[in-house]
């Protein structure tokens, strides 16, 4: 999947994309690189219950440009049998049963998943990389390492390529 095709199109959320962004202070990218966002209710209660354990995680409800919606169980329920958590599966229903949108997700299990339904998917390693090509942001291996201070686990091959697409690295 080439990374530029995604800029302008419709994404949606789940708990991992928007807390690590938030983390970072990143949550501008959401609306710089993609025309529509969407955040399903269940991602927002995962939130609502981070921010009793940690005050500054974000809340989806004051994203600019954010849409929070209600994905319903019955078509959590179409997916077929999986482990993941119910924001992962709520994005993933929303991505599946409502259009064109990209699933942005991080979690390795959630991603093959999505993948397999032929959904198209970006985590916020990927989403860097285009906010990189596109200017939005001047250094990415200070954004990673940022992440990485935060909590968001990356592998040195998963570092090595993005640095490589950003072109910060031969």
């Amino acid at each position: 999947m080439r990374l530029d095709l995604l800029l302008n199109r419709r994404v949606v959320c789940d708990t991992t994309c928007l807390l690590y962004l938030g983390r970072i202070g990143r949550l501008d990218l959401l609306p710089a690189l993609f025309e529509k966002v969407v955040v399903p209710s269940q991602v927002a209660l995962e939130l609502d219950m981070g921010r009793s354990l940690r005050a500054d995680t974000c809340d989806p409800r004051k994203l600019e440009r954010a849409r929070l919606v209600d994905v319903s169980p019955s078509e959590i329920e179409r997916l077929p049998a999986n482990r993941l958590g119910e924001g992962e599966r709520a994005a993933i229903a929303y991505a599946m049963f409502h259009g064109d949108y990209v699933a942005c997700l991080d979690d390795r299990l959630a991603r093959s998943f999505a993948e397999e339904l032929g959904l198209q998917v970006m985590g916020i390693v990927g989403m860097l990389v285009v906010a990189k090509r596109e200017r939005l942001i001047s250094e990415m291996a200070s954004v990673l390492d940022q992440l990485k201070r935060e909590g968001f686990r990356l592998g040195d091959d998963v570092i090595s390529r993005a640095l490589y697409l950003a072109e910060e690295k031969s």
